[in-house]
């Protein structure tokens, strides 16, 4: 049967770290994709983040679409804000569209899919899944069968990881801890495979992820945070545990060849961060944010000034758990002075004694930046709890302001103007959600920067060297796909990850709905199939999908995971 597909995703990869892994022989089984398939880059969503591509993946269309933009969804009046999962997203996943044809699917650890839905297959949930929860897979006995063969499946990972000045002895846990992730994962794929017999397999890994997040700078000697020792030590562990993947993917793909489409893909991909830009410091020095006149707010914005920020707290925290071990603190009872440090550093900016958002007067803010990556919300009168800005020309011409100050702005460390995309949501976004999407969007990535105000007034500069993780996403991830109808040894431009469910679909027979705005990537394919298959479109459906949200304990605990990741603090 050629109408099968098989995708493996490998979170984050780039082909600036596979390019010359390939070339130096260490990674056979992706060099086998490019010598008898077709490669391409695969742009990503803006900005490149984990949970709104993977929905954009999954629906083949842009978050104005699907509603959703970050790892949260913000309650714009009530100020509160719930967690993203698989209710969250509006419309259907291309495993509903499959299953409604007949075809069987089987879905493994794709994020933004716990609480798991049902499907005409099997489903394993992803890394956003509460710790402890016992139902993360569809049909639920899953659950019990993997744990009997593998033990504890592997959704979250347990090293702590401090990035700057990690230990090679952390470091190599880690990529031992990522390496069993990997083997569980693949060994499990094997053992469902034989169980469900799919004709679509998806199969996400984290590790990739998490492994450049953690240790980029062992790959880039320029980096301010590269060290010579942890390199000599780490960097050719790293290319192990990437070996070992793209073993597995040779094993996994063998499984399939001469009867399906195989795609190995990213969400994003991944590169250096040398400095970071506090959007919201930014924004306070420009006169956007405005400080409450109270004396509390007066004394903490002066000691803030003087240097007591969370930058100045993070720091310490991680000096002093480096002194005396990651893996002593862990241990140690959450009132601990090591916890309390971390605390103050994730939470400084809600509920803290250092200068935060506790202190904005919002009835004068014009802007700010939550959460996120580059996202900067008008505070928009009706919109917004404390909204200022009224809705129209007022709000037209402060996002049209802003954006063209981003535009030139100059980095004040060396003069030089500071490359980046400003982009307002209308020109990226579309659909019923928009009102959901920041106003604007500021991506320096390619710079070597990473903006974003999740961290509040992390430091009293609004531009500084890096502190925390050496490398970040980028809009660029990674597309490579054999077998089935594919090219050989062809290179192709222009590919979108919202592209791969329309593609995914035509390769398996079954109608494309017209409004996803992703296309079907026909330059993959021999013209031979191209002119056979021509592309056919069904309408859309209307949306019955409701959100609803997690429990109070669910939502702590994945607060507590995302916090972990870096992803919120």
């Amino acid at each position: 049967m050629m109408d099968r597909v098989l995708v493996i995703c490998l979170d984050g990869a780039t082909f600036d770290l596979l390019d010359p892994w390939m070339a130096s022989g260490r990674l056979p089984g992706l060099k086998r994709f490019v010598d008898e398939g077709v490669r391409g880059t695969l742009e990503s969503i803006v900005p490149p983040i984990t949970a709104p591509a993977w929905a954009s993946f999954m629906t083949g269309k842009n978050p104005g679409k699907h509603g959703v933009y970050y790892f949260v969804n913000r309650g714009l009046k009530s100020g509160e804000a719930t967690f993203v999962d698989s209710r969250s997203r509006r419309g259907k996943a291309l495993w509903n569209f499959l299953g409604e044809a007949g075809k069987k699917v089987l879905i493994l650890n794709v994020p933004t899919t716990y609480p798991p839905q049902k499907v005409n297959g099997a489903l394993i949930s992803d890394f956003l899944t509460p710790p402890g929860s016992r139902d993360f897979a569809y049909p639920a006995s899953l659950v019990g069968e993997l744990e009997e063969k593998y033990g504890k499946y592997p959704l979250h990972l347990k090293t702590l990881t401090f990035s700057p000045g990690m230990s090679a002895r952390n470091a190599q846990r880690l990529l031992k801890e990522l390496r069993r992730e990997a083997r569980i994962k693949f060994d499990a794929a094997h053992y469902l495979l034989d169980k469900v017999d799919p004709d679509f397999c998806i199969l996400h890994l984290l590790g990739t992820d998490r492994v450049q997040h953690e240790l980029w700078s062992l790959f880039d000697p320029e980096h301010p945070l590269h060290r010579e020792d942890m390199a000599r030590s780490c960097a050719e562990s790293v290319i192990d545990y990437f070996a070992e993947v793209d073993g597995e993917i040779e094993r996994l793909s063998g499984r399939f060849d001469g009867h399906a489409t195989i795609f190995v893909i990213s969400d994003h991909g991944f590169g250096p961060v040398r400095k970071v830009i506090d959007l919201n410091v930014w924004l306070l020095e420009n006169g956007y944010i405005q400080i409450r006149t109270g004396a509390s707010s007066r004394i903490k914005g002066a000691l803030w000034k003087r240097g007591l920020t969370k930058e100045k707290v993070t720091r310490i925290a991680l000096r002093t758990l480096f002194k005396y071990g990651a893996g002593v603190a862990a241990r140690i009872p959450d009132a601990s002075i090591f916890k309390s440090m971390l605390f103050l550093a994730r939470h400084g900016d809600r509920g803290s004694l250092l200068f935060s958002f506790d202190d904005v007067d919002w009835g004068r803010t014009k802007a700010y930046a939550p959460v996120g990556m580059g996202a900067i919300y008008i505070n928009l009168r009706g919109r917004e709890e404390q909204g200022s800005v009224a809705p129209g020309a007022e709000y037209e011409s402060l996002k049209a302001e802003i954006i063209s100050r981003l535009r030139t702005l100059e980095d004040p460390l060396t003069g030089e103007r500071i490359s980046a995309e400003v982009y307002p949501r209308e020109e990226i976004y579309h659909g019923p959600y928009l009102d959901r999407a920041p106003d604007i969007v500021f991506l320096p990535n390619q710079s070597g920067l990473f903006a974003g105000g999740m961290t509040g007034f992390f430091s009293n500069r609004w531009i500084f060297p890096n502190a925390a993780w050496p490398g970040h996403h980028r809009m660029q991830g990674i597309l490579l796909a054999r077998g089935g109808q594919c090219k050989r040894g062809a290179r192709i431009e222009g590919a979108r990850l919202i592209d791969l469910a329309p593609t995914i679909l035509h390769v398996l027979g079954i109608s494309i709905p017209a409004d996803m705005d992703g296309r079907v990537l026909t330059e993959l394919f021999e013209r031979t199939f191209v002119e056979a298959r021509p592309v056919a479109y069904r309408p859309p459906e209307e949306d019955a999908q409701a959100s609803l949200p997690l429990s109070q304990g669910e939502e702590g605990e994945v607060q507590r995971r995302l916090k972990e990741l870096g992803y919120l603090l």
